[in-house]
C-alpha cells in the first residue's frame, strides 16, 4: 500500500495535484514539480508545466534558473511539436535567469511556430516577464514596469495578422489580475492604476478581436473587476452588464453560471459605488446562483470576491 502522504508517481497524476493546491501550498508544489517525469508526461500537459515552472518556481520562489533550465528540458521533450506557450514561458524564464542567448533563441522560435513578426514575440515575452514579477515590486515600480512593456503592443497590434494575439489577452488578463489584487493603498498610485486600465482593456482589446464568446465575456468580468477596484463605478456596471449579456445571447443552456453569478456580484459592486439603485437586487442573483455552486474552492473564491468588494466601499467612501 502507498504511503498517503506522499505524492502519487503517476507524472500526469502528480502534475495535477501540484496545479491543484500551488496558490494554496507553494512549498508542496515546489516539491512536486521538481520531481515531475517531463518524459513521462502527456504531451497535452506539458504547457501547462510550463506555465506552472514559471508561476511556481520562478515567480513564487524566484529561482528562475531552475525554472528555465526545467524548460529546456521540456522544450527538448516537446521536439517538433514545441508549441508557442511553451516556447513563451521558456523565453520568459531565460530572460528573467539573465540568459540572452536563450532568451534571443526561444523568442525567434516563438514568433516563428506562431507565424508572427518578432519584434511581437519580443514584446509579449517582455510583457510575459514584468506579469511574473509585479507581485515583488512596489506598487509604483509594478505601475511603471507594466506600462514600459505595454508601450508598443497596441501599435504591433494594428500590424497585419493576428499571430500571437490570443497570447497577448490571456498574458495582458494575468497582469490586470494580479494589479487588481493589490492592497487598497496600491491603487491610489498613479502609474499602477494606469498600468491595470491600460490591461485590462488590453486583454478586452484582444479577446474582442481574436477571442470567442467566452473570452469576450470573462474579459468584460475583468473590465469589470479592474473598473471596480479603480473607483470608476459607471465603468464597473457597464462592464459588467455587457458581460451578463453577452450570456444572454449564447449561454443559452445555462452552462456558464458560475461566471454569471460572479458578473452580477461585479454588477452589485458597480452600483453600490455609483449609488445606483439596483444593487440589491443584482446581489440577491449573485447569492442565490453562488448557494448553488457546491463546490468549496468555488464557494472560498465567491467568498473572497464579495470580501474584496466589500473593502473596496469601504475604501471609496460608500
Amino acid at each position: 500500500m502507498s504511503d498517503p502522504h506522499l505524492p502519487t508517481t503517476d507524472a500526469d497524476a502528480l502534475l495535477a495535484q501540484a496545479d491543484a493546491l500551488h496558490d494554496d501550498d507553494p512549498p508542496r508544489a515546489l516539491e512536486m514539480l521538481r520531481i515531475v517525469d517531463i518524459a513521462a508526461l502527456a504531451p497535452a500537459r506539458l504547457g501547462r508545466l510550463s506555465f506552472l515552472l514559471d508561476h511556481v518556481i520562478g515567480e513564487k520562489f524566484g529561482l528562475w534558473e531552475e525554472a528555465t533550465a526545467r524548460l529546456r528540458a521540456i522544450v527538448a521533450c516537446a521536439g517538433a511539436d514545441v508549441t508557442p506557450l511553451i516556447l513563451r514561458h521558456a523565453a520568459i524564464a531565460a530572460q528573467l535567469a539573465g540568459d540572452a542567448a536563450l532568451t534571443r533563441d526561444w523568442t525567434q522560435a516563438l514568433a516563428a511556430s506562431a507565424d508572427a513578426p518578432l519584434d511581437k514575440a519580443r514584446a509579449l515575452v517582455a510583457l510575459g516577464a514584468v506579469q511574473f514579477c509585479t507581485n515583488r515590486l512596489s506598487a509604483g515600480a509594478a505601475g511603471r514596469q507594466a506600462l514600459q512593456a505595454m508601450a508598443p503592443v497596441l501599435e504591433l497590434l494594428d500590424a497585419p495578422g493576428n499571430g500571437l494575439d490570443t497570447a497577448f489577452g490571456a498574458v495582458a488578463n494575468n497582469l490586470a489580475s494580479d494589479l487588481l489584487e493589490r492592497p487598497l493603498d496600491d491603487l491610489a498610485q498613479a502609474d499602477l492604476r494606469e498600468a491595470l486600465a491600460r490591461a485590462a482593456a488590453l486583454a478586452q482589446r484582444c479577446w474582442d478581436g481574436a477571442g470567442t464568446w467566452l473570452n469576450r465575456e470573462r474579459a468584460r468580468y475583468l473590465s469589470a473587476m479592474a473598473a471596480n477596484a479603480l473607483g470608476r463605478s459607471d465603468a464597473g456596471a457597464a462592464h459588467a452588464r455587457a458581460g451578463l449579456a453577452l450570456l444572454d445571447e449564447f449561454d443559452v443552456d445555462d452552462g456558464q453560471r458560475v461566471d454569471r453569478a460572479f458578473l452580477e456580484l461585479e454588477l452589485a459592486a458597480g452600483l453600490r459605488l455609483a449609488g445606483e439603485p439596483g444593487r440589491a437586487d443584482a446581489l440577491a442573483r449573485a447569492l442565490a446562483r453562488a448557494a448553488r455552486f457546491g463546490e468549496p474552492w468555488l464557494d472560498r473564491w465567491f467568498s473572497d470576491r464579495q470580501t474584496r468588494n466589500e473593502a473596496l466601499a469601504a475604501h471609496y467612501g460608500h
